[in-house]
C-alpha cells in the first residue's frame, strides 16, 4: 500500500513539474525576425546566444506570408533603408558587409589580371561597359578573352549596393542575370572558367576553413601594396581585419541591420545585447563590426528607449 502511494505521488509530481515546465515554455516572449538568406546564420547566432540568457525570449524567423505588424525586426541594408524610418519606427545598424569581384580559378583573364590590376576604370569597363573589352586581351596576340558576367536580381542582391557605389544602377550591369539569392553567382562561375562575379565574403570564403571556397579566385585590385597583400592570402579573418581598419574605394562596405517599432521593448532589449554583446560574432560569420562612432550612439540611443519606454 505504502508503495501504491509513494507511486502516485511521484506520478502527480511528475505530472506538476511537466505542467510548470510546459507553462514556463508556453510563457515565453517571442521576437519575430524577418531576415535575409546572406544574413540568416549570422542572426541565427545571435539568437541562439541570447537566448541562453534570456531564457523567457524566444526567436522566431516570420514566414515569408507574416504581415508586417507580425514582425518585430525586419532586416535592412543602408542602401535598400530609404522609407523605413518613418513614424515609430527606427533602423538600427548591427554589422557591415563587403563585396570583392571574384572569378573562376581557371579563368584565362586571371593571369592578364594579375598584370593589370583593376583600378576603378577597369573594374567600371568590366562591370558596366559592353563594348569596351580591349583592356582584357593580350597585346603579344590580341587574342581576346571570352568573359561572362553574372549579377542578380532580386531584392537582396548585392548589385544595386556594387553598381550604385561606383556610380551605376543595377541595371547597368552587363552580362547574365540570375534570380533568386546571389549564392547562385557563386555557383554559377565554379562551373564557368569564364565567369566573373561580385560577392560578400560569407559567400566567397568557406566560413569553416576561412579560405576562399573551391574553385574561386579573388580577382586583383589595384591599391596599396600591403592591402593587395592582404587579399592576396585570401584569409577571411585578415581581410576583414583590414576593412575594419581601413578604407578602400574599389572595396563596397555597406551597412546591415533592422527596423523596429519604437515602443517594441523586447526587440530594443535583444538590439541592445547585439550590440554590446553579439559583436563578437560577426567576424565568424564573414561579416565587419559596427563603426565605433555609429555603435556607441545606436547604444545610447537604444538606452535613452529603454529608460523613456511604458511598461
Amino acid at each position: 500500500m505504502k508503495r501504491f502511494g509513494f507511486i502516485r505521488l511521484s506520478l502527480v509530481v511528475a505530472v506538476l513539474f511537466s505542467t510548470n515546465a510546459i507553462a514556463q515554455q508556453n510563457s515565453r516572449e517571442v521576437i519575430y525576425i524577418k531576415s535575409a538568406r546572406f544574413a540568416t546564420p549570422l542572426i541565427e547566432k545571435w539568437a541562439s546566444e541570447y537566448e541562453k540568457v534570456n531564457s523567457q525570449i524566444e526567436i522566431k524567423f516570420a514566414e515569408g506570408q507574416s504581415s508586417a505588424e507580425d514582425i518585430d525586426l525586419s532586416f535592412i541594408t543602408s542602401i535598400n533603408e530609404e522609407g523605413a524610418e518613418n513614424g515609430n519606427q527606427i533602423v538600427s545598424y548591427t554589422g557591415r558587409y563587403a563585396l570583392l569581384p571574384v572569378t573562376n580559378a581557371d579563368n584565362p583573364l586571371l593571369n592578364e589580371l594579375k598584370r593589370k590590376r583593376l583600378n576603378g576604370k577597369r573594374l567600371e569597363d568590366l562591370f558596366f561597359d559592353k563594348d569596351n573589352l580591349d583592356e582584357y586581351s593580350d597585346s603579344s596576340d590580341k587574342q581576346k578573352y571570352d568573359i561572362t558576367i553574372y549579377s542578380g536580381t532580386n531584392s537582396n542582391s548585392f548589385a544595386g549596393t556594387f553598381a550604385s557605389h561606383f556610380g551605376y544602377s543595377a541595371a547597368d550591369i552587363r552580362g547574365r542575370k540570375i534570380s533568386g539569392d546571389d549564392i547562385f553567382l557563386i555557383n554559377a562561375i565554379q562551373k564557368d572558367n569564364s565567369g566573373v562575379t561580385f560577392n560578400n565574403l560569407s559567400y566567397i570564403f568557406d566560413i569553416d576553413t576561412r579560405g576562399l571556397k573551391n574553385g574561386l579566385a579573388l580577382i586583383p585590385l589595384d591599391i596599396k601594396k600591403e592591402q593587395r597583400e592582404i587579399l592576396q592570402e585570401a584569409d577571411i579573418d585578415k581581410t576583414i581585419a583590414l576593412l575594419e581598419n581601413e578604407r578602400i574605394s574599389l572595396i563596397p562596405v555597406e551597412n546591415i541591420g533592422f527596423v523596429y517599432q519604437e515602443n517594441n521593448i523586447p526587440a530594443k532589449r535583444f538590439l541592445k545585447w547585439i550590440l554590446s554583446e553579439g559583436q563578437k560574432y560577426n567576424q565568424e560569420y564573414g561579416f565587419l563590426k559596427v563603426e565605433e562612432a555609429i555603435l556607441s550612439a545606436q547604444l545610447k540611443e537604444i538606452e535613452d528607449l529603454l529608460l523613456t519606454a511604458t511598461y
